[in-house]
């Protein structure tokens, strides 16, 4: 990190320690938006940190963005910063402003007539119920629109992932202004789901580093046998395999931010399944050695655990991911199989 992103990664570390509580987590996932955690951070500019000021945001590099999600991912802090960003990057391209109130994105089936009457619906749109704006792309007679649609426009159906975060189904039957629809080209929903799948394994590569932290700690912490279970080889050998686990997430998460920028589809599909198939080796083990305790109420384990199962499941699980990548390597033929694998 430069010395920015370091100042960023100090300050974010401190109010998350401060604001985004167990007791924050746990209200949310009992209904309660952490207003007071959202409304800081937009503040200190954090929910809009690389976004250009004239997009509403606070100026900086792309990078700074990715950090505050990845950082933030590792408190499981309930606020839609992910989502919020991918909206200000589509709006920031029509030369438009994201706003300081939460904006969430729906990918779903919506259509939009001349008259600019908007009807459709989308399954697991993250945070609806507590998002001001909804960022979404419609059919329209004369190609694809992107549109800013208010939350209120919206009837919502609420449902939560197993995480207990919104993921909620929506549906719509209302005339949009035209100040609000922009034309846009046939990959902006793949580009769409390109960000959310770079920024979801971000967020579980972030997610993974607190639960090697809690799991060291526990481990040093708990006595059994009159001496902490971090004694015990069988622990140690456990911990190593989820040390190495993350290291890998660590450096495939570097590879997604880099290519980012681009939305390089190859590298954000071997990241994206790289750093999915980590999730069941790293949450099996942290419970193992946390025993019962990592899932009770009392324990933020849970919190990170239950996050993890639910994202790497969006935009696109590692099976998923697999198999494009299996696909674009068996179309090179046989031959240049090793070619096109080093060149990568």
């Amino acid at each position: 990190m430069n010395e920015q992103q370091q100042l960023i990664s100090e300050t974010l570390n401190r109010l998350l320690t401060d604001l985004c509580t167990p007791e924050v987590v746990d209200g949310s996932e009992s209904g309660a938006f952490a207003e007071n955690l959202w409304q800081v951070l937009t503040e200190t500019g954090l929910t809009a940190a690389g976004l250009g000021v004239d997009a509403g945001g606070s100026g900086g590099d792309l990078e700074d963005s990715l950090l505050v999600i990845r950082e933030a991912a590792k408190f499981a802090a309930p606020v839609p910063l992910a989502e919020h960003f991918i909206a200000g990057l589509l709006l920031s391209e029509q030369g438009q402003s994201i706003e300081s109130g939460p904006v969430t994105v729906a990918s779903g089936k919506f259509v939009i007539a001349d008259d600019l009457s908007l009807t459709g619906s989308a399954d697991g749109v993250a945070f609806a119920r507590w998002c001001a704006q909804v960022v979404l792309v419609a059919e329209g007679t004369d190609g694809l629109k992107l549109c800013r649609v208010p939350a209120s426009d919206f009837e919502i159906v609420q449902k939560n992932s197993v995480a207990g975060e919104p993921r909620d189904a929506i549906s719509v039957n209302s005339k949009v202004s035209a100040e609000s629809v922009f034309s846009v080209d046939s990959q902006v929903p793949e580009r769409i789901r390109l960000m959310g799948a770079a920024l979801r394994a971000l967020m579980i590569s972030g997610a993974l580093e607190s639960v090697l932290e809690m799991t060291v700690q526990y481990s040093t912490e708990r006595l059994q046998f009159g001496r902490p279970i971090s004694k015990f080889q069988a622990i140690q050998q456990q911990i190593a395999i989820l040390a190495g686990e993350v290291a890998a997430c660590q450096m495939a998460s570097h590879f997604v931010v880099d290519s980012f920028s681009t939305l390089c589809e190859m590298d954000i599909a071997m990241g994206k399944a790289r750093i999915g198939e980590a999730v069941s080796i790293c949450t099996d083990i942290a419970h193992q050695v946390h025993g019962a305790m990592g899932y009770t109420l009392e324990h933020s384990l849970n919190h990170r655990t239950r996050r993890l199962w639910s994202w790497r499941e969006e935009y696109g699980n590692e099976r998923e991911w697999q198999k494009l990548v299996g696909r674009h390597f068996a179309a090179q033929g046989a031959d240049k199989l090793w070619d096109s694998m080093t060149a990568l």
